[in-house]
């Protein structure tokens, strides 16, 4: 094979460590995205429910640290910024339904 061929064209697969970090940003993402929609009531921006209100936003803002905190109680095996790097990169990708 040619060097270019060796460097920068294989087939990608993630560790079953990376692969267990995207399941929970996939978890995080799609149930904060849930329950921002059952209580929210402002437009919707770039797909995702925007807060109206201070109460609503205070709402989505103590789940999302309510449901990160059982994550991490959950996967302890996983620092939060681990988990919040998977977030962010499962986010960062568009990956929100």
């Amino acid at each position: 094979m040619n060097r270019f061929t060796d460097l920068y064209q294989c087939d990608f697969t993630l560790t079953e460590r990376e692969q267990q970090l995207q399941t929970i940003a996939e978890q995080y993402v799609r149930e904060t995205e849930a329950y921002d929609r059952s209580v929210c009531t402002g437009p919707i921006r770039y797909g995702e429910i925007t807060p109206a209100t201070h109460q609503e936003f205070l709402l989505v803002n103590r789940n999302a640290n309510q449901l990160l905190e059982s994550l991490c109680q959950r996967h302890c095996q996983f620092t939060r910024r681990e988990i919040l790097g998977s977030v962010h990169d499962f986010d960062r990708r568009g990956a929100r339904a």
